[in-house]
């Protein structure tokens, strides 16, 4: 039957054509085996794959040495096979050509390289092999263990057309203290997933340059949440008082995370204009925030913020409670004598009759101490 698969395989049908390979008895036939090395010339990938499928049953050197050319194959697909073939083989012929396989352009033939080696017992002879071979096996963040070495493997990763195998690249380079990797973390900020974009944006931290703070100040506005967070937590860690009248405009973010940092990022500066921009916040819906609020205020804030810390003082969270007193107690140590604070007093006796028993009590805490006998004359606000 070798005459009727011989006409088979010049079929005008692909389909035909694979047939045709996989019915050959290529193991005890001669002529079998010269028309599988001759398909691997055939137009079609498909045909070709089934060609080296067929070869990876043969075991002698001539097959061998047939899918080691495959490996160069232009279709991934082929070059996948083929590098999977010469693994289960343990021809240790095949190493070389593996190795070289560990750069390869295509991902998915860069890991079956990396399983094929594997299988032979290979072990990398550098750094940089090392960092190729973990990569491939998808220990993406063992690569940042290389060092420098890895940087070149990393940043390939990064293309990968899996989204978490993307996400793991720009995480293990947030390791790697390496130029290199900038123009790419970059250009992952404009990765369609979000948590790609997130991973990138932490692996810029430690990069202050011009560049790359412009194109952080522009997530500020992503609209993914998390993008923003992200973005924000890496900024507000640069302590840079040119990024203030960003962080002004997150203190009204839907995000109670975001508030949050902006407030403390502003609470930093020290600035007492920042202090008036912050002191509305200390009703935010978020008790962290508030209690942040009134950090901050204890730090950068002067008399005029006593009338919002006083008020402060009957939060129904005691954490910030105590932030407001403890702040108080830093911007005038006799703030309940001061007019500030006298100009409460008003709206604390309203608050005594409020339904809720926690602010009656708090309210009547703050006004038995701004009515206790002051200890001396106070100098004035």
């Amino acid at each position: 039957m070798a005459w009727w698969n011989t006409l088979k395989l010049k079929s005008g049908s692909a389909e035909v054509r694979c047939k045709a390979i996989a019915s050959l008895d290529a193991a005890s036939d001669r002529r079998a085996r010269e028309l599988l090395v001759a398909s691997l010339r055939d137009d079609n990938s498909h045909v070709r794959c089934a060609a080296v499928k067929a070869l990876e049953q043969i075991e002698d050197d001539e097959a061998v040495d047939a899918l080691i050319v495959a490996v160069h194959d232009p279709s991934s697909d082929v070059r996948e096979a083929a590098v999977a073939a010469l693994g289960h083989t343990g021809d240790a012929r095949a190493v070389h050509c593996l190795e070289n396989l560990l750069k390869d352009r295509n991902p998915s033939v860069r890991s079956a390289a990396g399983t094929a080696l594997r299988s032979l017992g290979w072990k990398p002879s550098t750094s940089e092999e090392q960092a190729l071979y973990e990569v491939a096996l998808g220990h993406t963040r063992a690569a940042a263990f290389s060092g420098q070495a890895g940087v070149n493997a990393l940043v390939t990763e990064l293309q990968h057309d899996t989204s978490f195998k993307r996400r793991a690249a720009a995480e293990a380079l947030e390791e790697v203290d390496d130029p290199r990797a900038t123009a790419s973390l970059l250009a992952a900020l404009k990765d369609q997933d979000p948590t790609v974009r997130v991973s990138a944006i932490h692996a810029l931290g430690r990069d202050g340059s011009l560049n790359v703070n412009v194109k952080l100040r522009e997530l500020l506005h992503d609209p993914d949440p998390l993008v923003k967070l992200a973005t924000t937590e890496v900024l507000a860690k640069r302590a840079d008082p040119t990024l203030a009248p960003d962080f002004l405009t997150l203190l009204n973010d839907g995000n109670f995370e975001v508030r949050l940092t902006a407030v403390q990022f502003l609470g930093r500066l020290q600035d007492p204009v920042l202090a008036e921009a912050l002191e509305p916040l200390l009703s935010d819906r978020d008790s962290d925030v508030r209690r942040a609020v009134a950090q901050a205020l204890g730090t950068m804030g002067g008399p005029t913020a006593i009338e919002a810390l006083v008020l402060a003082l009957t939060d129904e969270e005691r954490a910030v409670r105590q932030a407001a007193e403890m702040a108080l107690a830093r911007i005038d140590g006799k703030w309940m004598v001061s007019d500030a604070a006298r100009r409460v007093i008003p709206r604390l006796q309203v608050a005594l009759n409020d339904q809720r028993a926690w602010v009656r009590s708090a309210a009547m805490q703050v006004l038995t101490k701004l009515n206790a006998p002051a200890s001396g004359p106070h100098k004035g606000d």
